[in-house]
């Protein structure tokens, strides 16, 4: 799926609002000693690699861009 520079913006966007929720110990324990569990509603690993990836996205668009470029790029 090819992706538009505003539409990489918006993932983006939703990427660093997931991550601030997660920093916020979006987390919780179900039990006690051994037999708790721990439930997260996201991995934070996963979210900054997404973060990571739009942001190497964005940069090649600009890039692109910023060579005179006339019709729209796209990154898949």
């Amino acid at each position: 799926m090819a992706l538009t520079r505003d539409q990489l913006q918006t993932r983006l966007d939703a990427y660093l609002a997931a991550e601030l929720a997660v920093l916020k110990k979006q987390e919780f324990t179900v039990g006690d000693g051994s037999t708790a569990r721990r439930l997260r509603f996201a991995d934070l690993a996963e979210i900054r690699a997404e973060i990571a990836s739009i942001n190497q996205q964005i940069g090649a668009l600009d890039a692109q861009a910023a060579t005179g470029r006339r019709r729209p790029m796209y990154v898949r």
